[in-house]
């Protein structure tokens, strides 16, 4: 005689199979993959999704008009799904500049990708992409952006400050450790002096953008002057 559980309907209804188990207790393996998290695929589709669309309202609207349901709807995500991800605007906008600067400092990278032998040659070309990327309009509202919010948010213009500018700081100081080291004398403060080209070229660039318009002819030029400038106290380095 058949067990009374094999073909009938269980107590809730559920229909069992040969092995007593009720059908449709376990999802397909698509389905139960559906309810889980998302493949890295389509996670990092979606983080992108997020830094785009926060970078975006950002930029437009200000850090205060940006609201985090509002970048959960421009990225198309749920707000549980941004949350888990960023869990505060202030870390969303971190990591957004994150993102970006990495971006900026690929591209930096590229441009100077083949740069000549002679040291003073090659200090022109750091100044001259220093000088390109903060010219970049998207640079440029950024740095705005961190300006009018850094006294209510010291930690994102921290992060800006330590992976952009310190970044760039030590890039430069390091070039000119080696520089001196291969066309003695050797600097003996080469940090010293990598600040005072960052100095006069973010200045002159934030300066001078107040009140017109920059000819990147004119940007270059005033780079390869700064560190003219720079190499006729070579001495006193």
């Amino acid at each position: 005689m058949e067990s009374c559980d094999f073909g009938m309907m269980n107590r809730r209804g559920g229909e069992r199979s040969a092995k007593g188990k009720v059908a449709g207790a376990n999802p397909p393996v698509a389905e139960r993959r559906r309810l889980g998290r998302p493949p890295n695929k389509q996670s990092g589709e979606i983080e992108r999704s997020i830094l785009l669309a926060a970078k975006t309202l950002f930029l437009s609207i200000g850090y205060e008009g940006a609201s985090m349901e509002a970048v959960a709807s421009a990225a198309a995500v749920s707000k549980r799904t941004l949350y888990q991800r960023h869990s505060t605007k202030e870390e969303l906008m971190q990591a957004v500049v994150e993102d970006r600067v990495r971006t900026w400092a690929d591209d930096a990278t590229a441009r100077n990708s083949d740069l000549p032998d002679a040291f003073r040659e090659r200090m022109i070309c750091h100044a001259k992409t220093m000088m390109h990327s903060l010219g970049d309009p998207e640079v440029r509202q950024f740095d705005r952006l961190i300006l009018q919010t850094a006294a209510q948010f010291p930690g994102i213009a921290l992060t800006f400050y330590n992976i952009g500018y310190s970044y760039e700081l030590q890039f430069l100081t390091d070039e000119i450790i080696r520089g001196t080291r291969d066309e003695p004398p050797p600097a003996r403060r080469p940090k010293l002096i990598a600040q005072q080209l960052c100095s006069m070229i973010l200045g002159w660039r934030r300066t001078e953008e107040t009140v017109r318009e920059i000819d990147p002819d004119e940007a270059a030029q005033f780079a390869v002057e700064a560190v003219n400038v720079l190499f006729k106290g070579r001495d006193n380095w």
